[in-house]
Order: C-alpha cells, then structure tokens, then sequence
C-alpha cells in the first residue's frame, strides 16, 4: 500500500507537509496510532496512522474507525491530484436574527444569467429528510446583478436539495443540484458577517466566529480559546447550543480546538484578490471589460482551478505566501477557484461594460458602549475615552496632534480595533486608499462667561449649520435660566418654532451644565 502523501504535523508555525520518512526518524520506534493526534490527512483532516514498519517501510495510512471514509487519496490512491468543478462550489449559507433564543438560516443564490427566463421560473429548496418542508420562490424575488439571500427556516438540516421549473440547464453552473447545510457535531459561521464556513477554511486569531452543534460542548476549558455560550434551543428532539469562540494565541490547543470542526487555524487565510485590469467588485463577482484578468491569491492554496477550463498562468512574485496570477478569460462568466481539498474561495468573472461603481467603504464608529458615535468637531470626549472602529475594507488609522501626525494604526476588514486615551487636542482619520473616510476632532471649548449674559446670548446665536427639532429639555434650561431673561426669551423662540440650531443647543447645554456646576 502507498503511503498518504498530503500528511501534515504541527509546528510553532502551523501545520506543515511532513513525509513518513521523516515522521519516521522523529518517531523511530513502534506503530504511532491516529488517537494520538500527531499526523493530520491534510485532504480529509483526519488524523491518521503512522505505520510500525514491521513488514515494510513504514508509510502513513487511514485509520478503520475513521468517520468519514471520504477522502479522496483514500478513494482515489496516494498521489491525488486535486479538481474540482462547478458543482462543488458551496453556495453561502449564512446564519442570521441571532438573539437569545432563536436563529434563522439563509442561503445565498450568487449571480447567475436569469434575466431572459421566462416569468413563471421557480425555484424550490428543500432540506433533506424533511418531506412536508418546501421553500420556493418566484423569478421576481431574485436579484439580476448580485448575491440574492433567500432564508431556509429556523431548523438546521445536513444538506439541502436545489430545483428549479421552466429554467436552463446553465443554472446549475452557478447553482449546484445540492447545498451542503449544518453539520450537527459543529458548524462554524463568521460572526460578523454570519457566512458560515466551509470544510477545512481558514480561521484566525482574534475573529469571533459562532459555533453551532447538536448537544453541547463538553470540555469549555481551552488554553487560548475563548468559548461563550449564547443560547440553548430545543428544536424537535434535538437540542441544539449556540457559542461565541475565538482564539487569542496561535498554538496547538487552539489548533486543535478549530481541527475538531473541520477548520484550520492560521495567521494567513486563503483569498482572491483581482488586480487589474479596472474592475467593480460584488459579493462572489468581479465585473470587467477585458480579456484577462490578474489575480492576487494567499494563503496555503493546494490548486487554481477554472471553469471552464481556461488558461491560468503563473507570473514571478516574490512571496512564499501569495502568488500573482494572469487569468485568460474565454466566456462572459469564467469562475475561478483556489483551495485545498475543495474550494475554499471563489469568484465569477462576469465580462459586461464598467457601467456600475464599485462598494462604498462603510465605516462604524462606536464608543465602548456600542452607542454610534458622529463624524466631525466635537468638544465631548468618549466614554472611558475609548472609541471601536470596524470597516467593510482594509485601511489606516492617523491620529493627529494639533494637526501633527502622532500614530498610525492598521485597519482591517470586518475587524474591531479599540483607540484609548483620547484627549482634547486629538484628531483621528479612517483612510482606506487615499480617501479620508471618517474623521472627528476632540476641540476643549472655551467657558462660557455665565454671569454675562450679553456674552451668552453672542455665543449661543452666533453660530451656523443644520437645524434640529427643539429637544424637550429646552423647557428645563428654560425654567433654569430664569435669571438670564433675554436668553430665556430667546430659547421660547425656539420652542415656539419647534427647532433650534444644532451648535446652539450643544452651547446653551454647555452654558446650563455650567451654571448648575457652579451653584
């Protein structure tokens, strides 16, 4: 029998490629059984047998108790070539309405040529297994020129079954006949965007991701890996539990924890990034106008692959980690995918006219209560002087002092990054490419003289921008001010007209607070 030849075994570094001579020279003596964990099947992500070498040389073999009996350099022999067409592409199923006591699933059905069917299209998604439950859905309700998500139910099944009436056969190009749904020992989503993970993705360190499983998790105590346990729902006969995990350092018990659910920790996930030429981007889409496109691709990626089958070449870059890649496009849609043991990353690339703008960058800006905080020149310091950023793109954070550059801090994608110790005097900008996205300035504003009330008057009225409707606090400064009379008079102008200007108010708040700080 052929040793496996896609072995890996961990080190400080991540899992690594290992041979079975030299697991053989780091474990000279006797059989080294797959319990104990050492030697990963990168294919399948089993652990596997090292051999005792009694009979032969030894070599690295799939143990009988395995779950799963599919790998495919089981099935297929040592030497697997990894493919992988248009049908094993997973269509996104995300996880979504997550509280305390419930969850839903939708499942996103990516861009695909609809428009010329006829009006009496639909398509029906059933859950396996569940005869009486059917999900269908008119030509009407999907979206031409994007991602459509279309929600599957509260309940969580292993697989889900995709048809359609009056439609074409180049659909299943785009929609496999099959949805791969909710593995029951463990399924991993993303927490932020709720996209649940596919077999054998990257995970990273410091990104929250949910965990759901039927039952519950049994061992809660982890080295580097937070778990926190959001609800339990009892669906059916079946109870089924809701975490929130994340790890906080790259080490084996970590590792391990994710390798339990099929995903592998990593501190530089798989992606495709297109390049040039000009582009617009969209949920698995990249829209272009020319012949080829190239293709920055990182990460542990085993195979490129596309369909149909184009040509796909490979330029020099310097870079153990990424590769740059020319892709010839023959169609008007060229899929592309880079992965392992299957894909784990993929996109259409659609050749129509640049007629669209790409995504606006959004940026979220909170305070460490969660409460949104506004762009712009403020004299109000944050809560415990902390701001949270979070942006859909990768980007920079500058801070300013007296409008000197002081610090720069990285901003990635979909991640939080807290800014402490802001004082007055402090700028901070979110700039993602060269566009300044978000900005606030902390100004301290000089006090209010409030024992004159002519200055008073001047600073409250002398001012300019929008207007906002007359708060109702307005009628208490109104009965604690009764000592000023011409600011009195002028704030009963204002509740007269229902609205007062926004910097007037923040002025007559500040001039108010003042004055019962002073009593």
């Amino acid at each position: 029998m052929a040793s496996l030849t896609h072995v890996c075994m961990w080190s400080e570094n991540g899992w690594k490629r290992i041979t079975a001579e030299q697991a053989a020279r780091l474990h000279p003596g006797g059989t080294v059984s797959a319990h104990s964990g050492l030697f990963m099947c990168e294919l399948c992500g089993q652990y596997v047998i090292l051999t005792d070498g009694d009979i032969r040389i030894r070599y690295f073999k799939h143990s009988a108790y395995e779950k799963s009996k599919g790998c495919p350099e089981r099935t297929f022999g040592a030497g697997y070539s990894i493919s992988y067409g248009s049908q094993e592409h997973d269509l996104p199923i995300r996880i979504t309405s997550v509280s305390s006591s419930s969850f839903s699933f939708e499942v996103g059905l990516i861009r695909a040529p609809i428009s010329s069917l006829n009006k009496d299209f639909r398509i029906e998604i059933k859950p396996k297994g569940a005869f009486d439950v059917s999900y269908v859905f008119t030509k009407e309700r999907l979206n031409y020129d994007s991602i459509t998500y279309l929600p599957i139910g509260e309940r969580p099944f292993e697989k889900y079954t995709l048809s359609f009436q009056n439609g074409s056969d180049k659909l299943r190009e785009f929609w496999p006949a099959e949805i791969k749904g909710i593995e029951p020992e463990g399924t991993l989503f993303e927490k932020v965007s709720g996209k649940k993970l596919s077999y054998d993705a990257d995970v990273e360190i410091g990104k929250e991701y949910y965990l759901l499983k039927r039952g519950y998790i049994y061992r809660k105590s982890f080295s580097s890996v937070r778990i926190q346990e959001i609800m339990q729902k009892r669906i059916g006969w079946e109870t089924w539990s809701l975490y929130v995990v994340s790890a906080s350092a790259f080490n084996e018990d970590a590792a391990r924890f994710y390798l339990d659910f099929h995903c592998r920790l990593t501190d530089h996930p798989v992606s495709l990034q297109p390049v040039w030429p000009l582009f617009v981007e969209g949920n698995y889409i990249v829209k272009h106008n020319q012949n080829s496109m190239y293709m920055l691709i990182e990460g542990n990626v085993a195979a490129v692959k596309t369909f149909p089958s184009v040509t796909v070449r490979q330029l020099n870059y310097n870079s153990s980690q990424s590769k740059l890649y020319e892709v010839f496009c023959s169609g008007r849609q060229q899929l592309i995918s880079a992965g392992r043991t299957q894909a784990l990353q993929y996109t259409y690339l659609w050749k129509d006219p640049l007629d669209q703008v790409g995504l606006h960058p959004e940026v979220s800006v909170t305070d460490i209560a969660g409460a949104e905080v506004d762009p712009g020149e403020t004299d109000t310091l944050p809560h415990d002087k902390t701001l949270r950023f979070k942006s859909t793109f990768d980007g920079e954070l500058i801070i300013f002092n007296n409008n000197r550059v002081v610090d720069k801090r990285k901003l990635s994608a979909d991640k939080y990054i807290e800014l402490n110790g802001l004082s007055y005097g402090l700028g901070v900008q979110v700039v993602i490419g060269l566009d300044v996205i978000w900005q606030i300035d902390f100004k301290k504003q000089q006090p209010i003289v409030v024992n004159d009330e002519i200055e008073m008057l001047k600073r409250i009225t002398n001012v300019s921008g929008a207007t906002i409707p007359a708060p109702h606090s307005l009628r208490n400064m109104l009965a604690g001010m009764n000592c000023y009379p011409q600011v009195c008079q002028w704030i009963r102008k204002c509740i007269k007209n229902g609205t007062i200007n926004e910097q007037s108010y923040r002025r007559l708040q500040e001039a108010y607070r003042s004055m019962n700080t002073n009593r």
